[in-house]
């Protein structure tokens, strides 16, 4: 049985990952479900966890524990 190759993301994976990537460069913390959902005009917060669900499943990026606001990390080699 032949692998499939990975998906490549799509669009609001790739917006959220740039959109994290840009908060931790320019204010040195990821910004939260509710900034990411205002930000970037999604309808509710559930369809930011799916997104960043999605980007953690492939290793993209990193959950930082339970109970805190920022809870998305970016991996060393990500």
């Amino acid at each position: 049985m032949a692998m499939r190759a990975p998906r490549e993301l799509g669009y609001r994976g790739r917006q959220v990952l740039a959109f994290v990537r840009d908060c931790i460069d320019s204010e040195g913390h990821a910004p939260s479900y509710t900034t990411i959902r205002d930000t970037l005009g999604f309808n509710d917060r559930a369809e930011v966890c799916r997104v960043v669900a999605r980007l953690a499943g492939r290793g993209l990026v990193a959950r930082a524990g339970n109970g805190r606001v920022r809870r998305i990390r970016l991996p060393a080699h990500a």
